[in-house]
């Protein structure tokens, strides 16, 4: 049997060519005109290598090419685009010429750094358009600054300065020129209460409930006088039911908070509105005025109960009228009742007027008078005269014509729109 014998051979690995290191490129865009960076379906860039010289179409000088980021992964992530003309350095993963990517953006001499030797001090994140996250570690001046160029809208915080750094306060500051919006679903409390160096909880409400448990105390004790004096009664229940429910777990409710003192301003209008109830207490005073008119009106009731003081209604000058214009007027005094004028007091009465004190009477009423007295009777006049019958006429006042009982319809059918409750007045019938 001949011999035979077999050998393999292959030859050595030619070591592939590979590039350590970046090289440096602009990012390109096929329109440069285009404010925005120019990319894939993938977030993907299109870059001219410096060296590349060739004529060729915008955006079409290099394959696509992807960019290193910070921050990546499925559905999250970091991406602060690039646009057209920035200065990018592209490496090669593991040195291999055909796996390129972008490890770095750089500014040049014609892109100036945002942080410079005039603001060193400063940290800034800056989009394209001008949106702006800038925070300030110089000491004594720490701030962070949160600005979008859209309706001048800014979030500042710490030491607060304008465009030129200039002061312009300390704290924070949320503002815009166009409209603003502030949403909670459970309930937002804001307070002048401070809390030093952020110790202590977030919805520390205790002062507060305890101010309005403090007045709520006094006006229950005033209540019980109230009604031992047979005056209307205050809706205590109500206040305590919505301390309990609402205020004391901030549950639906905006509660606004002044250790000394809190105040609500407006250039014209100010209105308070209540579906249900509106409870004002105050453990000193209250004090309403008004240039104008003043209008109180009520569905059902009012009343007016004064505990230790003196209840004063007083005009200046025009005239002061009380009616009853369905019902009687009483006015009744533990001492003296005391009407006096500095001219002239007229009793009128459509059928009759009757005067009584200590059982003796007298009674006036159309075509006779009529007095009487189980006593004596005593008349001190120099003259007395008699002349023919006669009548003088009755001057009364014009009665409104107030509806008697009113309901409020919410129904769609009734009014455009159910928010809109719509009051239908229904005339008492007649006996």
């Amino acid at each position: 049997m001949p011999y035979r014998e077999e050998y393999c051979f292959r030859p050595a690995e030619i070591p592939r060519p590979g590039i350590h290191g970046t090289i440096p490129g602009r990012v390109e865009s096929r329109d440069k005109s285009n404010p925005y960076a120019y990319l894939d379906e993938t977030g993907r860039y299109r870059v001219r290598m410096d060296f590349n010289l060739e004529e060729c179409e915008p955006g079409f000088a290099y394959p696509w090419l992807r960019m290193m980021k910070p921050f990546a992964g499925d559905k999250y992530g970091w991406h602060m685009p690039l646009t057209d003309g920035t200065e990018v350095g592209v490496a090669f993963l593991n040195g291999n010429p055909d796996r390129p990517y972008i490890a770095s953006a750089f500014y040049d001499s014609e892109h100036a750094d945002i942080v410079t030797r005039d603001n060193h001090s400063q940290n800034i994140l800056r989009t394209a358009g001008g949106n702006e996250l800038r925070m300030e570690d110089l000491r004594g001046e720490e701030h962070i600054a949160l600005t979008t160029l859209y309706g001048t809208s800014q979030l500042n915080q710490g030491h607060i300065t304008d465009e030129q750094g200039k002061p312009r306060g300390s704290g924070f500051e949320l503002r815009t020129d166009e409209y603003g919006v502030i949403r909670v679903a459970k309930g937002l409390f804001v307070t002048a209460e401070g809390q030093a160096k952020a110790a202590g909880d977030v919805l520390d409400m205790e002062t507060a409930l305890r101010e309005i448990e403090i007045c709520r105390h006094q006006l229950q004790a005033l209540a019980v006088a109230a009604e031992q004096a047979q005056a209307l009664e205050a809706d205590i229940a109500s206040q305590i039911a919505m301390f309990n429910e609402r205020l004391k777990p901030l549950y639906g409710t905006i509660h606004f908070h002044g250790p000394a003192s809190l105040a609500f301003t407006s250039g014209e209008h100010m209105q308070l509105a209540a579906a249900e109830n509106i409870a004002m207490n105050a453990g000193g005073d209250i004090s309403i005025g008004a240039m104008g008119n003043v209008a109180a009106l009520a569905g059902d009731k009012i009343g007016l109960f004064a505990r230790t003081g003196t209840l004063s209604v007083i005009a200046s000058e025009g005239p002061v009228q009380f009616q009853a214009q369905g019902g009687n007027m009483h006015l009744s005094a533990e001492q003296t009742v005391r009407i006096t004028s500095l001219s002239e007091i007229l009793f009128q009465g459509k059928k009759r007027i009757t005067l009584i004190g200590g059982g003796s009477y007298l009674k006036l009423e159309e075509g006779k008078i009529e007095y009487g007295t189980t006593g004596t009777y005593i008349r001190k006049v120099k003259h007395s005269g008699l002349s023919a019958p006669v009548a003088m006429p009755l001057d009364l006042p014009a009665m409104g014509n107030a509806p008697k009982q009113f309901i409020a319809v919410t129904s769609g059918k009734d009014c455009e729109a159910e928010s809109a409750p719509v009051f239908k007045f229904m005339p008492e019938e007649q006996e």
